[in-house]
């Protein structure tokens, strides 16, 4: 068993490497512990934002939690779960939930229903079984993932660096001894200990890891001059055959999330329209008008979760090192890349330290 007063250094300030910290410091409250996390926030695509454009907190990408994700509930303390899940489909409305799933499994493994790995959607398949309702209860972020997802963790860390990316590493034997970042070389002692809870395409870059191929997703939020309403005041609505997949209202900002989106091309302001436009005609309307929009993609949201990258990905937190070990979505090679599976990798770390 590891010394209580080894030294942990934590690399990325994400969900996963928050999720590390608390571990940690559960198993080993006298620990030090530092996290590293190369942007300005923490959260990776974890965080909320002041827009200025909108005037407004939206969140980096609108975040949904189901009532099956044991992980994510606990720190959504007194947050608002919707019974129904509604779908716009030829025109009309529906709540037929298994009648849509390709459409739902496209959203939870941001990969088109046909390439998603059989292995995953057994797995899924497995966990979820039999999937009640209140499994299928749904929360969706509104500018609060910050305050109710980042907030709790502050306090598992003695120090949090921000702006610090790591840039190299210096090995001896089987062992890291060395890590360079942008802002310094920060030594490791022959007991500390390092996490890695960056992203698969830094990991690969700096670690050597797999090579993954990845899908993107799409977030578009639109401010409108007054609450947008849906039919029957409906929160959200799934939306097969569209562009848009997923339309969420909160009071004047709708937020639309696209998923493995990375073959729209169209120019920010065409899609914003395109998207507005198929909004709009779920209430039987034709917008008079664009509304002020953010786009904003991320490119490598999520690796993409077929069978050639399911068999790239990590079966334990161990590495070739013995002082390094790793969590992130990405590692949970039976979990859909998410939220929940960002979570469940950081408790795993107490198996291995």
């Amino acid at each position: 068993m590891f010394s209580q007063k080894k030294t942990f250094h934590i690399i990325g300030g994400g969900i996963s490497g928050l999720s590390a910290a608390r571990t940690i410091r559960k198993k080993y409250p006298q620990a030090h512990i530092i996290v590293y996390e190369a942007a300005s926030h923490l959260g990776g695509r974890c965080f909320s934002l002041y827009d200025k454009k909108l005037q407004r907190n939206i969140d980096n990408a609108t975040h949904v939690v189901l009532g099956a994700n044991k992980e994510t509930k606990k720190l959504l303390k007194n947050q608002k779960f919707f019974n129904k899940v509604y779908f716009w489909r030829d025109k009309k409305i529906h709540t037929r939930f298994y009648t849509e799933l390709p459409f739902i499994l496209l959203s939870v493994f941001n990969t088109k229903f046909k390439q998603i790995a059989k292995s995953l959607l057994l797995s899924l398949a497995f966990k979820l079984c039999p999937f009640l309702s209140y499994q299928r209860k749904i929360y969706f972020s509104q500018g609060d993932l910050s305050e109710n997802l980042i907030k709790p963790f502050l306090s598992f860390a003695n120090e949090i660096k921000n702006g610090w990316v790591l840039q190299k590493i210096e090995t001896k034997q089987n062992k890291i001894c060395q890590l360079n970042f942008n802002q310094g070389k920060i030594s490791i002692d022959e007991n500390d200990i390092i996490i890695s809870a960056i992203d698969a395409h830094s990991y690969q870059q700096i670690f050597q890891g797999p090579k993954f191929d990845f899908n993107q997703i799409i977030d578009i939020y639109f401010r409108t001059s007054v609450p947008l309403t849906l039919p029957n005041n409906i929160p959200f609505i799934g939306m097969p055959d569209n562009i848009a997949d997923w339309v969420f209202i909160n009071q004047d900002i709708v937020a639309v999330t696209i998923s493995a989106s990375q073959d729209i091309k169209l120019p920010n302001d065409d899609l914003a329209r395109k998207i507005w436009q198929e909004i709009r005609a779920v209430n039987g309307l034709m917008p008079a008008f664009l509304p002020p929009y953010r786009v904003l993609r991320h490119k490598r949201a999520t690796i993409k979760q077929d069978s050639k990258n399911q068999n790239l990905r990590p079966s334990s937190a161990q590495t070739q090192y013995q002082n390094l070990f790793i969590c992130g979505d990405w590692t949970m090679k039976n979990y859909p890349c998410c939220l929940e599976g960002a979570l469940k990798s950081g408790t795993r770390i107490k198996k291995y330290i």
